[in-house]
């Protein structure tokens, strides 16, 4: 089969290549092969393509989380009924390929009138963002900050939360983003490339804090994002984009860690705050029906017009690389993805 493989870590330009092998082997009784369609395109693709996300397979590797197909083959007779089926499924690693293997526990089955974009969002980025919304105790009205609003998790961190009535304040680095942030329902739209939003936070809200984070950069952000958190408020930390433009090793990994500094558990006691970690990989290694349960609610979301995903940047297998480029360079707004059916 034609797979795209990751052949060395470094700029988007020159570390894809196109290439046979052999179909994957279904190896777990869970096990089912897809057909791929379309695949995504997330960030922690761009990480692993750095060389800096530790989950990734060595090289050569097939990246991809996520993909739309159709269920050609399955590793238990009791999954029979889902051979010919079109499915949304999640992968871990693989997806970059004409075939995939993923579990039937990581899948649902999608109708034709949902886009493979679409669908393809509601996989890794609504996952993602409903599971983070799960880890919070937040109601009407009250005040919450999602980085990277424009991003794929970011639109559906603040359709997810408009649902509750919450006050989003949503940040972007281009402020060319800014109608698309209100557009999707962000309430205080802020770029953040020439002032801290810290301080831009603190001028619009100066007797408010906020009683929900959504952090996806890391850095220094942290320290900032506990000053700005409420009492019995929860900050969730769901990636490291900052750590994007920095070398491997063993140093700037400390650099890093550094800069997102330490809090002393009395501090959360004291103050009753929560920080949460939340890993897709990891939970769909432990508990993909956490997943599945999640992609089901989505789908249930769409079909009462509760949520619209934006998945306007469509590739074709060649485009790989500009794919990247992109997402990178936060040239994007909502779900990137490519079709392998051209």
């Amino acid at each position: 089969m034609k797979a795209i493989q990751l052949i060395k870590y470094g700029s988007s330009k020159d570390s894809f290549k196109s290439s046979e092998i052999p179909v994957p082997n279904l190896i777990n009784k869970e096990d089912v092969l897809i057909k791929v369609h379309a695949f995504g395109i997330n960030f922690a693709d761009v990480m692993a393509r750095k060389g800096l996300y530790r989950a990734s397979p060595p090289l050569p590797a097939v990246l991809g989380y996520e993909v739309v197909g159709t269920v050609e083959k399955t590793n238990d007779s009791k999954n029979n009924h889902l051979i010919g089926k079109r499915v949304v499924a999640l992968t871990r690693f693989g997806g970059y390929a004409q075939y995939a293997v993923t579990t039937s526990l990581g899948l649902i089955e999608i109708p034709n009138s949902v886009k493979n974009g679409i669908a393809l969002a509601l996989a890794t980025q609504y996952c993602t963002a409903l599971l983070a919304v799960q880890k919070t105790i937040i109601e009407k009205d009250d005040l919450v900050l999602i980085h990277s609003a424009s991003g794929g998790v970011g639109t559906a961190l603040t359709q997810l939360l408009k649902q509750k009535g919450c006050k989003i304040i949503g940040l972007t680095r281009t402020e060319s983003k800014i109608p698309y942030l209100k557009s999707n329902g962000v309430d205080f739209p802020i770029e953040t490339s020439k002032k801290d939003y810290n301080l831009q936070i603190q001028q619009i809200f100066p007797d408010k804090k906020i009683k929900a984070i959504f952090n996806s950069t890391g850095g220094k952000t942290f320290k900032k994002d506990m000053q700005l958190l409420d009492n019995v408020g929860t900050l969730v930390f769901f990636g490291i984009s900052d750590r994007t433009n920095q070398k491997k090793g063993l140093l700037p990994t400390l650099f890093q860690m550094l800069k997102i500094g330490k809090i002393h558990p009395a501090i959360l006691i004291l103050k009753s705050q929560t920080i949460a970690g939340l890993n897709l990989l990891e939970i769909a290694d432990k508990n993909p029906q956490q997943l599945q349960s999640a992609l089901k609610e989505l789908i249930t979301l769409l079909k009462n017009k509760m949520i619209k995903p934006d998945a306007n940047n469509e590739f074709s297998w060649n485009e790989i690389s500009k794919a990247h480029f992109g997402m990178e360079n936060a040239q994007f707004t909502g779900k990137t993805y490519v079709n392998t059916l051209d």
